[in-house]
């Protein structure tokens, strides 16, 4: 070999060297799963058992960090602005999908800006009120809803919540004034005492109360009545024609994250999901779908997107 031709060589595999030390070492230290909504609820549930056993997998501690406020928006703004390196992750709710197209807000303006991972099952969000009200059906809350000399007040803490919602009166034909909350354990209490009436909620956390007598759920947003649920209707049933709510949970990297990193953490997500634990855990919570690949989780980031688009569309709906 030339002398300058061996030189250049050696010129660059010196500064390869770096990348492939770090590489071969990661993870060197624990990873950040940033969970944008607060500590309690059946998402961030999801996102600690999760967590464990990608740590497991990683030989690292996977540190569980909630940031809610703002729909969402301000956990996923800390990983869009994270550094690539792999060590910061968010946990999404496919409502984060809807979030660039309901406020002006929002960090990103697509959900697509962040780097696909894997995907895993999500909440089916179910319309809940409390049992002391005089509606034992959607139809007779509707009826309920318009006779009230005032707006009854609707509990909100996403924008999934507030999509399936939104299908609900608009084709029901009444109103229901939006009350905000930063997650789901801030909203129950004033739900169970009746300071509001009604609330779109993850199955998992309301179903507790429900079995207890304290609420009553009226309709799921799914395709089929659920197994462990088998005396609620779908809302289709219940007489709301809209599409069922996309339902997932999302594994996403800062943008430019590289291919070897997704790669591991994708793998770390599919042996968590393998384990008894983990999926004891999701039958807990009534947490249901398939992990899917990079590739399949940027598919359904994009179909999820596409409803809250047409959707915006249809109604107009707006969190500004």
């Amino acid at each position: 070999m030339h002398r300058s031709t061996r030189t250049l060589a050696m010129t660059v595999l010196v500064a390869l060297a770096p990348c492939a030390i770090a590489d071969n070492a990661y993870p060197a230290r624990a990873v950040r799963l940033v969970v944008p909504t607060p500590a309690g609820g059946p998402s961030d549930a999801a996102a600690r058992a999760l967590a464990k056993g990608m740590a497991a997998s990683l030989g690292r501690e996977v540190v569980v960090d909630n940031r809610p406020g703002a729909n969402t928006g301000i956990g996923a703004g800390a990983v869009l602005n994270a550094t690539p390196d792999g060590y910061t992750v968010l946990f999404a709710l496919a409502s984060n999908a809807g979030l660039p197209h309901l406020s002006k807000a929002s960090p990103y303006r697509s959900l697509a800006e962040f780097t696909a991972i894997a995907a895993i099952g999500g909440n089916t969000q179910c319309l809940v009120i409390p049992s002391a009200l005089p509606a034992k059906t959607l139809a007779e809350f509707a009826a309920l809803a318009k006779a009230s000399p005032k707006p009854l007040m609707r509990g909100a803490n996403n924008v999934s919540e507030d999509m399936v919602a939104g299908q609900v009166t608009s084709a029901l034909g009444f109103q229901l004034e939006r009350v905000p909350y930063k997650g789901a354990p801030q909203l129950l209490p004033d739900l169970l005492e009746g300071r509001i009436h009604a609330a779109v909620l993850p199955v998992g956390a309301s179903l507790p109360h429900v079995r207890s007598g304290r609420l009553a759920m009226l309709g799921c947003s799914a395709a089929e009545r659920m197994a462990a649920l088998p005396a609620v209707p779908t809302l289709g049933e219940a007489g709301v024609p809209a599409a069922p709510l996309i339902s997932a949970h999302f594994v996403l990297g800062p943008p430019g994250l590289r291919a070897e990193l997704v790669d591991r953490l994708a793998a770390a997500v599919r042996q968590a999901t393998e384990t008894s634990e983990f999926r004891q855990e999701m039958d807990r919570l009534l947490i249901v779908g398939p992990v899917r690949t990079p590739g399949e989780t940027r598919e359904l980031m994009r179909q999820a997107e596409a409803q809250y688009v047409q959707h915006v569309r249809e109604t107009g709906a707006s969190l500004d």
